[in-house]
């Protein structure tokens, strides 16, 4: 049977698909034109109708119209094949198997979510306030309708039954993201009510998922977060998804380097203001696979994220990133046993990573709008990662004392070590030891320190260290202090908390105990408030009280040490990403608890298969087997 690159290889013309990205002559029964990937002035780009083949004498890249596609839209071989089918008509369906087959169908209705929403949007009135607020954050009619900003009404149900009409089934509709289950009878309701729909697509342009800004004023604005984006889907997953990407990724090629900035209007404001080599990360850290995908276009990339210290934080997660990125090629031999750098295709990619310093502090979308050339000269005077970290390393520091010079080292010295050039090293070493003002060799030391994994403590080095130090907390106390702040936070999850996390998963003393008492005091007031209790929102001071009446004092100084945490890492969380939080550490604690009891009934058949094969003996172990095939199958639903 013949398969679908074939076929759309037999439908369309080689000449007619390139012709849309390169001005090609004719020159007797072939054609030739600039080559598109790399600069040239005489042509050297040959296409040949008759074999449907393409080839570049100046770069040596060629191949068929599928591999074009692959390498000027930057697509991988399936991108492409989904890119080209609908110009040769070929209906990739009969060609899926019935997984396939429901994402195709799940693609397909995003498209028409998206061109439902922007319609919608299109009709409104502009009294209406989703056209007041896409007013007044200043979006020109072009950009809206390039982009297909849209909007979703209030309703429950008009998209699925817009949807239904046209021929998708509640499952494709719920499989796409854009419908929910309800929790009290069989059917399904809108996902995305009220509120301004931007869609997200792949680098192919197609739409694969929508971020949602709720409307300034709603009742939603001060219940559910700010914005929310389509769940992670058989087609969506936000971490490999650069939104604009599909719009930008032509001028990231033409100009040499991504910019990027973080929320969807930032994107926005720069292409309509015209830095069209603009993407977002629809949040604050670049991920390795957006990395990857930029990768494909460009070698440099110039992060513009927001002033603020989250922003900022995130710049230093993505220089981890970019250190894992230099570290990506590895030494082989060639066919020929000649000694080479290869990248490694586990990994694949290296990029040249820039900050820009925002001007005056703002976030992009307000910076570009209040001056477009003090962008320009920001995103131009971009600096390096290293300095970046090390103006990050000394801000605010009184280097003249000795305590503020081991900060800055501690702060810095372990980046340098990364760096992939020992030049790049001895430049910073020397730079560091400048401004602090001690002797080189000081710095190179405390430098190999870090390389042994010897810790400096950010006093003084020559004052003693402190006798009563933390100990390191393992996986299970972290990831309970974590459960129990967040559930501290948002209480209204203390039900499903109550229902699926076993004290025996919390991590003994402070944290289990404390727990129990929660659940106590969550029974408690259950039992006291009858069927009034629908929401159970926590009165921390109620609860401290409570605590304290019971002379749990240790327990009320965790309980604030909590608070703080929950304040500290949980402040910007939205519904979704709290419910996915607070699940997922749910989820951990319960494999680590099976796991631990797993070992422990091994333990224990062991012993009694020691002491031989008596009646209670065989009963013992009969018992112990059970549970132990219990626990395997609880551990195999929890993955």
């Amino acid at each position: 049977m013949i398969g679908p690159a074939d076929e759309i290889k037999a439908r369309l013309d080689i000449v007619d698909v390139i012709k849309d990205y390169v001005q090609l002559k004719p020159a007797g029964r072939i054609f030739k034109g600039l080559c598109p990937f790399h600069n040239e002035k005489t042509p050297s780009f040959t296409v040949t109708p008759d074999r449907q083949m393409w080839h570049c004498f100046g770069c040596n890249k060629g191949g068929d119209v599928i591999s074009f596609i692959t390498e000027k839209e930057g697509l991988n071989f399936i991108e492409a094949i989904r890119f080209l089918a609908p110009r040769a008509g070929v209906v990739l369906k009969k060609y899926e198997s019935r997984d396939n087959s429901l994402k195709t169908r799940a693609l397909d209705a995003l498209d028409e979510a998206a061109d439902y929403y922007a319609k919608t949007f299109q009709k409104m009135s502009n009294n209406s306030s989703a056209r007041q607020y896409i007013a007044n954050r200043g979006l020109s009619e072009e950009i809206i309708e390039e982009w297909l900003v849209g909007f979703s009404p209030n309703s429950w149900d008009d998209l699925m039954i817009y949807l239904k009409n046209n021929g998708f089934s509640e499952r494709e509709i719920e499989s796409a993201g854009l419908s929910v289950k309800s929790q009290r009878g069989s059917g399904f309701y809108n996902r995305f009510r009220n509120r301004i729909m931007f869609p997200i697509r792949d680098a192919a342009g197609q739409t694969v998922g929508f971020t949602a800004r709720v409307l300034p004023g709603s009742p939603e604005a001060e219940t559910m977060g700010k914005y929310v984006n389509s769940p992670q889907s058989i087609v969506f997953d936000k971490s490999k998804i650069l939104f604009g990407l599909d719009k930008a990724k032509n001028y990231i090629r033409e100009i040499g380097f991504a910019v990027v900035v973080e929320g969807q209007m930032d994107a926005l404001t720069a292409h309509q203001f015209g830095f069209k080599n603009t993407v977002a990360s629809s949040g604050t850290a670049l991920t390795e696979e957006q990395m990857s995908q930029l990768s494909r276009f460009c070698q440099t990339v110039v992060l513009a994220l927001d002033a603020d210290e989250a922003g900022q934080k995130a710049v230093e997660r993505v220089g981890d990133l970019g250190h894992s990125a230099d570290d990506r090629f590895i030494e082989a031999r060639d066919r020929w046993g000649r000694l080479r750098q290869f990248i490694d295709p586990a990994k694949g990619y290296k990029l040249n990573i820039k900050v820009a310093v925002i001007p005056s502090g703002k976030d992009p979308d307000e910076a570009i709008r209040q001056s477009p050339e003090a962008w320009r000269l920001a995103i131009n005077n971009a600096v390096s990662l290293a300095e970046f970290y090390f103006e990050r390393s000394i801000n605010g520091l009184d280097l003249s004392t000795p305590e503020a010079k081991t900060i800055a080292a501690n702060r810095f010295l372990p980046f340098v070590n990364k760096l992939p050039s020992e030049l790049d090293k001895d430049y910073w070493f020397k730079k560091m030891a400048a401004v602090l003002h001690v002797d080189n060799k000081v710095i190179y030391s405390l430098a190999n320190s870090f390389k042994k994994g010897t810790f400096i403590e950010t006093k003084a080095i020559n004052q003693p260290k402190p006798q009563n130090q933390a100990k390191r907390m393992d996986r299970t106390e972290i990831l309970s202090e974590n459960l129990l702040a967040a559930v501290l936070k948002y209480s209204s999850y203390l039900p499903y908390i109550a229902d699926y996390v076993l004290p025996e998963s919390i991590a003994l003393g402070n944290p289990q105990i404390l727990y129990k008492e929660l659940i106590v005091y969550y029974n408690e007031t259950k039992r006291s408030q009858g069927q009034r209790l629908e929401i159970f929102a926590l009165d921390y001071n109620k609860f401290k009280r409570w605590l304290l009446g019971k002379d749990c004092l240790e327990e009320v100084k965790y309980l604030d040490k909590l608070v703080v945490l929950a304040e500290k890492d949980y402040f910007a969380y939205d519904n979704a990403k709290i419910d996915a939080e607070i699940k997922t550490i749910a989820n951990d604690l319960a494999k680590i608890y099976l796991n631990k009891r797993r070992v422990e009934l091994g333990r224990l058949i062991i012993d009694y298969e020691a002491k031989g094969r008596n009646d209670e003996n065989i009963k013992n172990v009969h018992e112990l087997m059970k549970e132990l095939a219990f626990l395997n199958d609880e551990l195999k639903r929890l993955s």
